[in-house]
């Protein structure tokens, strides 16, 4: 009988369960190694991050002590000049409170826009430029607001014009304080009729003839050169301005079209200059057939025919010593008809029939109510 021998059977060495616990075991170890590397690469850029700061930081502060050193607490630039210069009467004394600018105090620790606003803010100042001269001078330039005009109630045209109760504008209409009586403010036009309990000095009238008014001071130089020197204007009325100049000459103009009415009157006083003859006034607000009023002297009327002896009689019966009686001017009315920028003569022949239509060629000048 023969034995059977035993055959070798291919076994694991480990059940299921073991290795199991095995590959558990292995992801464990491998994420606390994958965990530990990630902990110490971010301790390594930490590190790297706090010494880059630490250097950079150490830079600024070595930076600033030496910019201090050599600026900043430099006792050569410390500000040992400053020059300032103004076009009006505002004094240095009150510029430097203003600007709040010491002597002694370093001229790179002053910030330029910083005070160019605090002198702005005063109610004198329009422009300011302030510049650092090395090592130790700073320059101030102040370019004051110059007063185009005054500006006074409506009480004025009853009372009299007071400077004390009037405030000054320049062009812009920003309203300043009475200087004094300094004597190139006393001839500046008068703009009568403002409501003074509106105006603030330092702030801009907000009103809206006061504007038209000052537009008209403005561009009346340019337009018209000496021949028409306004004096006062008078906007109390809000829909025309009642301009009265030196020579006593009354234009009413309308606040709206300056430039056209100005036009208007350069062609009037065009007129008046070629027939030598004295505006007393106009109203500009019609564009067409302006009211004229002309005010001839008494000089340039024909004396009368002489008398009889009885009108010599008369004046021989007068008192001694009394005053004889003056020729009043003659007043002459006429309509200003515009046309494009040429004044003409009318005929005034008095063969001429008021009833006859006749085409103008340019602008001319029609008598009424003479």
């Amino acid at each position: 009988m023969s034995k059977r021998r035993s055959t070798k059977q291919n076994r694991r060495l480990s059940t299921t369960r073991q290795r199991r616990q095995q590959h558990l075991l292995d992801v464990k170890v491998r994420a606390r190694r994958a965990s530990a590397r990630r902990l110490q690469k971010g301790f390594f850029v930490l590190s790297l991050l706090l010494i880059l700061l630490s250097l950079l930081g150490a830079g600024l502060f070595g930076a600033q002590r030496l910019l201090n050193s050599l600026f900043f607490t430099n006792p050569d630039y410390a500000i040992h000049s400053i020059e300032v210069t103004s076009d009006g009467d505002l004094g240095r004394d009150a510029m430097l409170r203003a600007a709040q600018i010491e002597d002694g105090s370093n001229i790179f620790s002053i910030n330029l826009s910083a005070v160019e606003d605090r002198l702005r803010a005063l109610p004198q100042v329009e422009e300011v430029d302030v510049q650092r001269l090395l090592p130790d001078k700073l320059v101030i330039v102040i370019q004051e607001r110059r007063p185009i005009a005054w500006i006074a109630s409506a009480d004025a045209k009853k009372t009299g014009f007071n400077y004390d109760g009037a405030f000054l504008v320049d062009r812009r209409g920003i309203v300043l304080q009475p200087k004094g009586s300094a004597p190139e403010y006393m001839t500046l036009p008068v703009i009568i009729g403002v409501d003074l309990r509106k105006v603030t000095v330092g702030q801009p009238v907000d009103n809206d003839p006061v504007k038209a008014a000052l537009e008209l001071i403005r561009e009346c130089p340019e337009t018209l050169q000496s021949r028409f020197q306004i004096a006062t204007i008078d906007v109390s009325k809000e829909y025309s301005l009642v301009v009265t100049d030196k020579q006593r000459s009354l234009v009413t103009f309308s606040p709206d079209d300056l430039t056209d009415q100005l036009r208007r009157l350069a062609m009037l006083l065009s007129y008046c200059e070629k027939n030598s003859k004295e505006l007393q006034s106009a109203n500009l607000m019609a564009e067409r057939n302006i009211p004229v009023v002309f005010n001839e002297p008494a000089e340039a009327v024909a004396s009368p025919s002489p008398q009889p002896a009885v009108a010599q009689t008369t004046r021989s019966e007068q008192p001694a010593g009394s005053p004889q009686p003056q020729a009043q001017p003659i007043v002459r009315r006429a309509l200003l008809v515009t046309r494009p920028h040429k004044v003409e003569k009318a005929d005034k022949s008095p063969s001429s029939n008021k009833n006859t239509h006749k085409k103008t060629k340019s602008s001319e000048l029609k008598r009424f109510n003479g």
